[in-house]
């Protein structure tokens, strides 16, 4: 039948069977085992999924649909559906054994295995007061289960209001699985608003194995992915450095758009600190973000310290783009004695900036200013960055039927402290810098061949305590780049690839110039790739342009199994010097006749196994300059081994071993880098994460060298522990393995 607005239509459904029901009791947990689909494929952690049916009505529609064995209407006002009940209003669903309401107010009552459903939701009971009009309800000895976060649990009573919320009185909730009852919270009142998203319960008692373990007179915790106020879960730690931590941070969601992070933090060894993180987003979508950490009075160097870090950024998507940043720390050793809360970019000097970048469909121009600050003493002289105030810079781009075009370069303002300045040292100074080229691309099925030109114009003015320092003048170039390919196909449809590749680069500045370094490094950039043996100018920065009359030589093979996965690479490659250079960034004359053989290699031996290699050689010689060997080995997220070994000068400087393996419902983490010169740590972790149903937990313990001072930086013990759709105890273990385990990837909740 029917039933639409205020008047009722009654049509009787024959049944085949007929019978009374009779009320029953509600056993625990009956309804989550109702949508509870079993799956032992080992699919899911909790062998089994929810899969609630589809709910036929449509939200907001205010029509009556209802069906029933036996339909009675007393003629004046009230209705009784009896035998299999089932009535809908919307996406609200009863189903009993009998149903009776009043036609003009929906007051009614259900008897006799009740079942309630809501979207997302499912509750059972012996007996229930409802309105059919307005959705409320009254259920009595029940059951419920809310799919999407896997809560369910038992209660005396569950109250349903109009809006979807659900009060819960005298009941038990988890969030483990069905008939999987690890831990619980025994409360008086449970409230789920699902209006708020937010869940809340009162007078709670936490029980492991219905073992009570805590009590608290509130609870709060979240029923979706909506942001909400109130306490997070504590982390605790134990360490050489800062003692026994303990940090207690506080959310507090104040609109849609912005919200504070308030993270007290108390330090036996250094006493007290409180992290405030805060952002906020506006109509443009440019995004406000604070961090800053203050520790008033370390017990252990006696001073006030703190770190702060400010940016805001605009829309990325959009063709005007700007940023700013601002940093700021007392010293700078507070990032590794008590971690980079505020995500500063650098230990030891601090740059803050604003930038602006229009963007085109082939050109970008942008601004940026910026300052440095220097909180490492022991960095003077010509050490310290240079500020730029401002940097102009610009790019084109133009892809032709024939030619293709580009052209970038910047204006820069250059200054910095003149603290420890040798007399040749520049203080400040500007520059004009442009790169520009014409390429003219030819191809065909078996290679390639690309002639071009290039222009280097440079012009700088620096201020020494000598004087000033005038540096112009032009680097002219050309180059002609070609590659072949060789391919051979297997009898299973794999490929086979023999790419050899030459480029001649031929660059003569008009003049000897003054090199004076504002962005450029001290010395010659390491050819630690192949690509950079085929870059038009190696020297990064701005400042330099050299000669060179060369030839870039590199030969690749490469495999395509018959899936088209590339199963092996292997590239080497060389430049081979024409004519010794005289016009050099060290202003030494170069005159070895090849450059380093450098030698790369990515190999897949298995299904789960690489080999990658890399290689590169002194120049002019084959013996060793650096070399990297490492084997990565993983069939699955959590069961992984990496070995790399790094050497520097024919001696092997570094080895790192990283090692994952879920052995059940444990997980063993392991990472150690070494240095075998020295026989010295840098880093040494190993950690524990234990998984089930309900639950799941972290302890590592790690050392960390500090990275500034290259001294011991102390062990940490950090525990973690998480009831799923709960929250988790400390998040310091996952942080840790994160940031010092390679390819370590901080999971959700699995069910």
């Amino acid at each position: 039948m029917k039933i639409v607005s205020q008047r009722l239509q009654v049509t009787a459904l024959c049944a085949l069977t007929f019978g009374t029901s009779q009320a029953f009791a509600i056993e625990p947990g009956e309804a989550a085992l109702t949508d509870w689909v079993v799956d032992t494929s080992g699919t899911y952690l909790c062998n089994g999924y929810y899969s609630p049916p589809m709910l036929t009505g449509t939200p907001g529609d205010d029509e009556l649909t209802a069906e029933a064995e036996n339909t009675d209407y007393d003629g004046a006002d009230r209705v009784i559906l009896s035998g299999d009940a089932y009535l809908t209003r919307g996406d609200f669903q009863l189903e009993a054994d009998r149903i009776s309401f009043l036609n003009s107010t929906g007051d009614g009552d259900a008897e006799g295995g009740v079942k309630i459903r809501r979207p997302g939701s499912l509750l059972m009971g012996d007996s229930a007061s409802v309105n059919v009009r307005t959705n409320a309800f009254d259920l009595r000895n029940s059951s419920f289960v809310t799919h999407e976060n896997r809560l369910r649990g038992d209660s005396e009573f569950a109250i349903g209001a109009p809006n979807g919320d659900i009060r819960i009185v005298n009941g038990v909730m988890t969030f483990c699985a069905p008939e999987s009852n690890t831990w619980d919270l025994k409360a008086e009142r449970i409230f789920l608003n699902d209006s708020s998203g937010r869940g809340w319960a009162n007078n709670v008692i936490v029980r492991v194995k219905e073992v009570p373990v805590f009590y608290t007179p509130a609870l709060g915790f979240p029923l979706d992915d909506r942001r909400l106020t109130g306490f997070l879960f504590p982390s605790y730690s134990v360490g050489s450095e800062s003692g026994t931590e303990i940090v207690t941070p506080f959310y507090w969601n104040l609109a849609p758009n912005y919200d504070v992070l308030i993270q007290p933090r108390w330090m036996t060894a250094r006493g007290q600190a409180v992290g405030v993180h805060g952002r906020y987003l506006f109509e443009d979508f440019s995004l406000l973000d604070v961090k800053t950490e203050q520790l008033p009075d370390d017990k252990i160097t006696g001073t006030d310290r703190h770190i702060s870090r400010l940016t805001l950024d605009s829309d990325p998507s959009k063709a005007l783009i700007w940023n700013l940043a601002y940093e700021d720390a007392s010293d700078d050793t507070y990032q590794d004695d008590l971690d980079n809360f505020a995500d500063l970019s650098d230990k030891q000097q601090l740059t803050s900036s604003a930038s602006a970048t229009m963007r085109g469909d082939n050109w970008t121009v942008g601004w940026l200013i910026d300052q440095v600050d220097v909180v490492n003493p022991a960095v003077t002289g010509s050490s310290v960055k240079f500020s730029r105030q401002p940097q102009l810079t610009g790019t084109w781009s133009h892809y032709g039927e024939q030619w293709n075009l580009f052209a970038s370069g910047d204006l820069t303002e250059f200054t910095r402290d003149t603290t420890g300045l040798a007399a040749t040292d520049p203080s400040e100074g500007r520059r004009v810098s442009s790169d520009l080229k014409a390429e003219y691309p030819l191809s065909a099925s078996y290679g390639t061949l690309t002639p071009s030109v290039l222009l280097f114009p440079r012009w700088s003015e620096a201020t020494t305590a000598n004087g000033a320092q005038d540096n112009q003048y032009v680097t002219f170039g050309s180059a002609l780049d070609g590659s072949l390919t060789f391919e051979k196909f297997g009898t299973n449809g794999s490929l086979h690839e023999l790419i050899p590749r030459a480029r001649l680069l031929i660059r003569e500045p008009n003049k000897d110039p003054t090199v004076v370094k504002f962005d450029t490094p001290e010395t010659e950039n390491d050819t630690d790739t192949v690509g950079q043996i085929f870059l038009d100018n190696p020297i990064s920065g701005g400042d330099f342009v050299g000669d060179t009359r060369e030839v870039a030589l590199s030969l690749t093979s490469r495999g395509i199994n018959n899936t088209g996965i590339e199963t092996y690479r292997v590239t080497a490659g060389r430049t081979v010097y024409l004519a010794d250079r005289d016009i050099t960034l060290s202003g030494t004359p170069e005159t070895t006749d090849q450059g380093p053989l450098v030698v790369e290699s990515a190999v897949r031996l298995a299904e789960s196994l690489r080999w990658n290699t890399r290689f590169s050689s002194v120049a002019d010689n084959e013996t060793m300059a650096s070399a990297t060997n490492e084997f990565k080995y993983r069939t699955s997220e959590t069961d992984y081994i990496t070995q790399r070994v790094v050497w520097d000068n024919d001696q092997a400087v570094r080895t790192d071993l990283y090692y994952s393996n879920q052995i059940g419902a444990f997980r063993v983490l392991a990472g150690l880098q070494w240095e075998p010169d020295t026989e010295e740590r840098v880093n040494q972790v190993l950690g524990l994460e234990y998984e089930s149903c309900c639950w799941r937990a972290a302890v590592v313990h790690a050392y960390e060298r500090d990275q500034v001072t290259e001294t011991n930086g102390g062990n940490s013990v950090k525990l973690q522990l998480e009831l799923k759709g709960l929250g988790a105890l400390g998040r310091g273990a996952s942080t840790l393995m994160d940031r010092l385990l390679e390819d370590y990837e901080l999971s959700e909740a699995r069910f």
